[in-house]
């Protein structure tokens, strides 16, 4: 039996979510609500011990990390593929799916500045002391660290963007070469996981994916967002994203609970 552990609309939730959806993969949906901080519930932390989602559990063990979770799924349920039989179209999607996990650092800045700031400012200092305390990773605790003292400078979310948008052009450079796909003929993890950081962008900084500037990617981002995979995982509403509550707060440290 194959559950999940996920938070819907979040960049490396999408990219596990959509794979599953691709393999057409039954599984049982959990929803993690990071406004809440179920993450670092001490439920959650017996999981994944880094305090973050998703979290894939196969029989009972767990599976961390989006881009080590897509290789399994496609290790244990290797059909439909979604890994090229060419090697060298395989080293590709390697590549990429690579390129998705080292980029989502300087994404998780910018996400966190437009999307998160406001939210960190809502708790209270006894509240956001609470949330530090309990997040297990030091970098990660860094990041919110930073948060709770007014956020990232402009220059720093300059350079996160400058990175995001250098690695576009890579894209559109090997989709001009290659495509149809990233790793070249084959639909592929490379793109799962690539779409999720160009989604991300496409709403914090739409003018940056700009037609006349990428059109080989968002050709691509478009024949990508056809598939009815990609049309369900990235959609709102679904039993899969569950309305969000208003305010973020600590409460679900205490309360999340494991097979709810």
């Amino acid at each position: 039996m194959l559950v999940l552990y996920h938070a819907g609309l979040t960049t490396c939730s999408k990219q596990v979510r959509h794979c599953l959806r691709e393999k057409e993969l039954p599984y049982k949906s959990r929803y993690v609500e990071l406004w809440r901080y179920e993450n670092l519930s001490p439920a959650y932390l017996k999981l994944n011990p880094n305090g973050v989602v998703p979290t894939l559990v196969h029989d009972g063990i767990p599976i961390i990390n989006s881009f080590c979770i897509n290789e399994y799924i496609e290790d244990a349920f290797p059909e439909p593929a979604l890994r090229p039989a060419d090697p060298v179209e395989r080293a590709r999607m390697r590549y990429w799916a690579w390129t998705a996990d080292e980029i989502h650092l300087q994404l998780a800045r910018l996400t966190h500045a437009r999307m998160l700031q406001a939210r960190v400012n809502e708790l209270s200092p006894a509240d956001q002391e609470t949330m530090l305390k309990h997040t297990p990773v030091p970098e990660k605790r860094e990041r919110w660290r930073l948060l709770t003292k007014g956020g990232y400078s402009p220059d720093q979310l300059q350079a996160a963007l400058e990175n995001v948008v250098f690695v576009f052009g890579r894209m559109e450079e090997e989709l001009s070469q290659r495509g149809p796909w990233l790793a070249g003929p084959t639909f592929s993890l490379g793109d799962i996981s690539m779409l999720a950081i160009v989604h991300r962008i496409s709403e914090l900084y739409p003018d940056r994916l700009d037609r006349a500037a990428f059109p080989r990617v968002n050709d691509w981002w478009d024949r990508v967002m056809a598939r009815p995979a990609a049309k369900y995982v990235y959609s709102s509403g679904t039993d899969e994203v569950p309305q969000r509550t208003p305010t973020k707060s600590i409460a679900g440290i205490a309360e999340f609970r494991i097979g709810r």
